[in-house]
């Protein structure tokens, strides 16, 4: 009924396959995310259209409760009659002048390179480096985030906030970053929480 996929660490993927009670759901959840390897990752959950968005809900509120302090959610939202999928994978390095558009989440398995564009109306997930540009939320959603496992972006935009990092501040520093709306503005945080530092960006209303 589910299954669960460590896509690349730190990304991991629940494909709900068939339509069952959503308490079964969450107890199934609970008991695969149980283990330590599962420990700070994002977690993408792929409905496929098979769930409400009441039932999304309880099932994130399952997520957290193993683990609320390193368990992060990002959630594919039920697709409703379209049958449309909510994640896009892309597996391949985006090079300068290729551009990903999708309605939904994107996960890309390579690098986005200098002048590559990736565009979601959801979040943006890049294992691997970003130098190119990232729009997240397209729509205006601001709850939307970017992962980049090396962030060296040359634009990043978040539902109305577009940010630009000066070249002196775009080499990544070795680990893991997201990007989010804090406030008014993006700002730049440590993936793991063994790093508290955060980065500059020039930020400001689309």
């Amino acid at each position: 009924m589910i299954e669960v996929k460590g896509i690349t660490i730190p990304v991991v993927l629940i494909e709900i396959k068939e339509k069952r009670d959503v308490d079964y759901l969450m107890e199934e959840i609970k008991v695969k995310l149980s283990s330590k390897l599962f420990e700070e990752s994002y977690v993408l959950i792929d409905s496929r259209g098979l769930l409400s968005k009441e039932e999304l809900e309880k099932l994130e509120k399952a997520i957290t409760e193993v683990n609320t302090k390193t368990i992060k959610r990002l959630t594919s939202e039920a697709t409703g009659k379209t049958g449309k999928q909510r994640l896009l994978v892309v597996q391949k390095h985006l090079r300068s002048g290729q551009r990903i558009e999708h309605n939904g989440d994107i996960l890309i398995l390579g690098d986005v390179n200098r002048d590559a564009q990736v565009i979601a109306t959801g979040n943006i997930i890049v294992m691997g480096k970003l130098k190119g540009i990232a729009i997240a939320g397209a729509l205006g959603d601001e709850r939307a985030v970017i992962v980049a496992l090396e962030m060296e972006p040359q634009q990043i935009r978040i539902g109305k906030r577009v940010a630009i990092m000066e070249d002196t501040d775009r080499k990544s520093p070795g680990y893991p970053e997201v990007a989010k709306i804090e406030g008014s503005n993006i700002v730049l945080e440590s993936f793991t929480e063994d790093f508290s530092a955060t980065r500059p960006f020039m930020s400001k209303n689309l």
